[in-house]
């Protein structure tokens, strides 16, 4: 039914389209559309789709309708210039829609890869040519695809990394603020402590409290001014005293964790000391962002020197950061194997063993970190922290790309302590503490041409109150209740949360008796989240009938049960978020006890002590042999320490494990 007066005329045609999507070369009639108006015009829409949607729906249209049988050709190609990759960003196909007598509308998708990193909004086109069964060519039209992108990354995760370094850097400049300034040098290796102190154990040597916190100088060391050093050996393979831990290999990098020193100088004219200290830490977060999780660490080395004098402290610290994590799409698909495996794609990929949405990132950050504290009152500390820094971030994409950004990094915080009323230290009387602190930190990425820019925030506040009161009892005991209060808000593009921590407990001692007993323990209240459960209870009871000397008999006991058991200011102010304290309830249960005997040793210079342990847990027992050389209390006691101990770790349904280890310190 060829419209009356049409004109048409034979050409040579170039690339045509067949149903099975080859090229072909063909000779078609060219109609003179303004000539033969009846005959359709093909177009086609541009339309927009969320990468995560993962399909982008196209709508070709004829118009008027047509009276004869239509092919509809079409085929994806790039952009120029070029924006949407093909065979990564995207699937290219090539095939054609038939459209009947009548029809005037019919669609087609296109799939895209669903990455999990943000590139921004992306372009390709479609190019559609339409030509009727009697070889009428109808003519052709462009659309264009636009992905929008949603994906999480790079952002997700240096919204925690960002979050991990603030923390990092505020327990180092905490440390650094808290303690004293005693001549000297101390250190420790791996978070152990490398010299046994008074009462026998020995833990890591912290440089003093947490920003704000309320526990005291962790581990049993020496104290300040001391260094020493300690070597083990396993059976299993394991290093260390009184490891409990399942058996595994000290890397170099686990073995820097925990890791730090100080070294203090004399005071000078005007009574200010200088001071250089190093530490190292590792941190470990997980998290979830719309279909995406990732979890990855940060290990970060400080090296800082601060000057002290009367009620001032100022510091600098030089920070390096090392971050590394996997990010997963949960529920995501493997590559389409019949799209092939386009260049740079790895081979895992195009066999299905790795997800579109699957990759890896790291990120290292170098910083410097300025800070000061004043003890502005007797009762009244305030401090205050900034940092800034710049590095890179590498993404390696599921897709078998890499991707590198530059990042920079800040921070500000700050905090104060204040004591509304003092701890009695004899006789009777109340306490009242106030504790607040504020940390901001932003972190951001620059825009490449693979990669959008990110810009990432966190924030967190924190308030908190202690009260207790000291009744004296007769013989220099004390009966003394305590209760603790504390709010915390986590906010920003990571984890939030919003929680109260309350806690409470009793001490009592009777230095007649050589009884003390002390009973604690604490619950986390959290308004956001139904599932966050974290509470936690202790007791313990001492037997010392001589607690001003090591020598003589002693016995410890004590029960825990559910997690972090001292106070609530303790718990809540760690650096942990909120939204990772779960399954703390009251279902894990541990039982210790240690019997230990001092004795005089080398003309009372020293005090060696035989000692015994056993804890009982889950599934788990442990037994602890050791023997301890500790300096005596006379004036010309040398500050030398020796200790050997010996475990046994005895778990259900695994072979026991063995232990052995040598540690020698020194103070000077």
């Amino acid at each position: 039914d060829e419209p009356n007066g049409s004109l048409t005329a034979t050409v040579q045609a170039g690339t045509g389209y067949t149903p099975s999507g080859h090229a072909r070369q063909a000779t078609v009639a060219v109609a003179d559309n303004d000539a033969a108006p009846g005959l359709p015009v093909v177009s086609i829409d541009s339309p927009r789709a969320r990468e995560s949607d993962r399909v982008i729906r196209f709508t070709v249209r004829l118009s008027p309708a047509p009276s004869r049988d239509v092919h509809v050709y079409y085929r994806t190609r790039e952009s120029s210039p070029v924006s949407a990759r093909e065979g990564v960003d995207y699937y290219p196909v090539k095939f054609f829609l038939r459209f009947r007598p009548g029809q005037t509308e019919r669609w087609f998708t296109v799939s895209m890869a669903n990455d999990g990193h943000d590139e921004g909004d992306e372009t390709f086109e479609v190019r559609v040519a339409a030509v009727r069964v009697d070889g009428t060519a109808l003519g052709d039209a462009v659309g264009v695809g636009t992905i929008v992108n949603d994906d999480p990354m790079p952002k997700a995760f240096l919204a925690r990394f960002g979050r991990n370094l603030a923390e990092q850097a505020l327990d180092g400049i905490a440390g650094r603020i808290a303690a004293p300034r005693t001549a000297g040098a101390r250190g420790t290796l791996a978070g152990q402590a490398l010299t046994f102190g008074e009462g026998g154990g020995s833990g890591a040597v912290n440089d003093g409290d947490v920003i704000g916190g309320t526990g005291s100088l962790g581990g049993t060391g020496f104290g300040h001014g001391s260094l020493g050093v300690s070597t083990g050996r396993s059976v299993n393979g394991d290093t260390g005293l009184g490891n409990t831990a399942p058996s595994r290999t000290l890397g170099l990098r686990e073995a820097l964790s925990g890791s730090r020193f100080t070294a203090t100088g004399e005071a000078d004219a005007t009574g200010g000391s200088l001071a250089l200290w190093g530490r190292a830490a590792e941190a470990r977060f997980d998290g979830r962002e719309g279909a995406f999780s990732l979890d990855g660490e940060t290990t970060t080395a400080m090296l800082g020197t601060d000057y002290a004098r009367g009620d001032w402290l100022v510091g600098l610290a030089l920070m390096q950061s090392a971050g590394e994590g996997e990010y997963r799409e949960t529920g995501g698909a493997p590559r389409p194997a019949s799209q092939g495996c386009p260049e740079g794609v790895g081979e895992a990929l195009c066999a299905g063993a790795v997800r579109e949405g699957d990759g890896a990132v790291e990120a290292s950050l170098t910083a410097a970190l300025p800070y000061a504290s004043l003890q502005a009152s007797e009762r009244l500390a305030l401090w205050g922290a900034a940092g800034i820094g710049a590095g890179e971030v590498t993404l390696r994409t599921g897709m078998g790309q890499r991707l590198d950004a530059g990042l920079d990094w800040t921070m500000a915080a700050a905090g104060a302590r204040s004591a509304l009323l003092s701890a009695q230290k004899e006789g009777s009387g109340p306490a009242l503490a106030l504790t607040t602190d504020a940390l901001w930190a932003r972190t951001r990425s620059d825009a490449t041409h693979e990669l959008a820019a990110s810009d990432s925030d966190v924030t967190r506040l924190r308030l908190g109150f202690e009260g207790s009161y000291r009744f004296a009892t007769e013989g220099d005991g004390h009966l003394t209740p305590k209760v603790e209060v504390g709010a915390r808000h986590d906010g920003g593009d990571a984890e939030t949360g919003f929680g109260i921590e309350l806690g409470g407990g009793l001490a009592w001692s009777d230095p007649t008796l050589g009884l003390s007993l002390d009973l604690s323990g604490r619950t986390l209240i959290a308004h956001d989240s139904d599932d966050l459960e974290d509470q936690g209870f202790a007791a313990s009871l001492g037997f010392d009938p001589n607690p001003e000397s090591a020598r003589g008999p002693s016995l410890k006991l004590r029960q825990t049960l559910g997690g972090q058991a001292t106070g609530g200011l303790d718990a809540l102010f760690t650096p942990d978020p909120l939204s990772e304290r779960t399954g703390g309830g009251t279902t894990t249960s541990r039982w210790t006890a240690e019997a230990a005997w001092g004795l005089s040793a080398f003309s009372g210079r020293f005090t060696a002590s035989p000692h015994l342990g056993l804890s009982l847990g889950a599934g788990t027992r442990d037994y602890t042999l050791g023997w301890r050389l500790t300096p005596g209390t006379g004036a010309d006691a040398p500050e030398l320490s020796l200790g050997v101990k010996a475990t046994r770790k005895e778990s259900e349904g695994a072979l026991p494990e063995h232990a052995v280890g040598v540690e020698l310190g020194a103070r000077w």
